[in-house]
């Protein structure tokens, strides 16, 4: 049986304790943005640099090409950042050694990716433990 995007966001938002070069770093939640791109069937995961091992997820438009050269990371950078905030650099560092306090986006380059596409078919992919 395939899983509903409301039971992969479920799945792709439970508490978890990420790692990032074997090192574990403070449990979180991840947060998924309200806003909602084109029919909402994918559903994708947003890092940064400077907020490394925690992300975001959105929901976009199932016909968006994520890895296509011509994709444009501003156009899930942009609601996330203005639900969540931006960091504007004259943040100390926390403990974790990154900029701003997640969810505070820090953005100075980062990465992204698919964990489902509905609309395609590509069922949820396992991003259980670390996504990177």
């Amino acid at each position: 049986m395939k899983e509903t995007m409301e039971q992969i966001i479920e799945r792709a938002t439970s508490q978890r304790v990420p790692t990032l070069w074997g090192q574990e770093y403070p449990e979180y939640k991840p947060c998924l943005c309200e806003t909602i791109l084109g029919d909402g069937l994918q559903l994708v995961y947003l890092w940064t640099t400077d907020n490394r091992p925690y992300h975001w997820l959105i929901r976009i438009d199932s016909n968006t090409d994520v890895n296509a050269n011509d994709f444009n990371f501003e156009d899930i950078l942009q609601p996330i950042e203005e639900e969540f905030g931006r960091c504007d650099g004259n943040c100390e560092c926390n403990e974790t050694g990154n900029l701003c306090e997640y969810p505070i986006v820090c953005w100075y380059g980062g990465g992204w990716g698919v964990i489902a596409n509905l609309g395609t078919g590509e069922g949820a992919k396992n991003f259980q433990d670390n996504i990177f």
